[in-house]
């Protein structure tokens, strides 16, 4: 699947034939561009009349920048009515170019021995990327560089003493109200489990604020992650896991092999990886465990 950055238009094309297969032009033809949205509907974002007709049954639509203003998944369909009466359809990524990556893609291209200047598998090699990434936070149990989590369901523990939080490395505590929406004093400190992700008053004392001791439901906002860059272990991680997805799908390189690699499966991944890449993520940063304690 194609990924784009936002604020780049994108160029779709699409064939028209006639039920023996020749291209023809067709009477009408209609573009349909949709988004995914959070509660599982699809917004309609463009509809185009008019494509380019580039010869004959060959045409292509510019998106542009306008109608694809949000990040996320898109899918659109060209319609043909008349002669030529059919439907095609396909999709396509827009991203944040900003967002970090685990493993830029130049490193990717050279990792599986790319020219920088050939950009066929581009798309491709950035796919990978995604999955190793999304894969390695779940598996390191949160962000890989530091991202605020907003106002993220929680509960008070062990008579209001404890918060605990999904994501780790927890780095810092940004705000927390109390399931009516009212805000609960953390002025004086707060003492935090940076492995664990759990926050706590400092002597240990209960948090107070305006809540019920029978509702001990909380909203916290916090900053997650091993800091402002990509720990150098995981970016060595994904260079080896990222040739092992690329041989996986075209072969050895022309490199001579010295023979087969031993796999294994990492708890919280979704593949198995090559041994040597996993040995990466017994490591740690700053005291700790790069690998979520969950799976340890």
């Amino acid at each position: 699947m194609s990924r784009y950055p936002a604020g780049q238009p994108v160029r779709v094309s699409t064939t028209v034939r006639d039920v023996n297969g020749n291209l023809i032009n067709a009477t009408a033809l209609t573009l349909v561009v949709k988004i995914a949205q959070a509660d599982g509907t699809q917004l309609t974002t463009g509809t185009y009349a008019s494509p380019v007709n580039d010869s004959a049954g060959a045409y292509h639509q510019d998106i542009p920048v306008t109608d694809l203003a949000a990040l996320g998944h898109y899918q659109y369909a060209w319609t043909a009515t008349g002669t030529g009466a059919g439907v095609s359809f396909g999709d396509f990524d827009v991203f944040d170019p900003f967002e970090t990556a685990v493993l830029p893609l130049q490193d990717a291209k050279d990792a599986v021995n790319i020219p920088q200047s050939v950009t066929s598998s581009d798309t491709e090699l950035q796919s990978f990327i995604a999955t190793i990434e999304s894969n390695l936070e779940r598996a390191t149990g949160g962000p890989l560089v530091n991202r605020v989590i907003t106002a993220e369901r929680a509960e008070m523990m062990s008579g209001q003493t404890v918060i605990a939080v999904r994501q780790r490395p927890l780095v810092s505590v940004v705000s927390i109200t109390s399931a009516s929406g009212g805000a609960i004093d953390i002025s004086a400190g707060l003492d935090l489990d940076v492995n664990a992700g759990l926050i706590r008053r400092k002597l240990g004392l209960p948090f107070y604020g305006p809540f019920f001791q029978w509702l001990p439901q909380v909203n916290v906002t916090y900053v997650a992650g091993w800091g402002t860059s990509v720990p150098a272990a995981f970016g060595n991680f994904a260079r080896i896991v990222v040739k092992h997805l690329w041989t996986s799908q075209h072969g050895p390189s022309q490199r001579p092999s010295m023979g087969g690699e031993e796999m294994v499966t990492i708890p919280g991944f979704g593949f198995a990886v090559p041994n040597m890449a996993s040995e990466l993520l017994a490591g740690s940063l700053n005291g700790v465990p790069f690998m979520s304690e969950a799976y340890v």
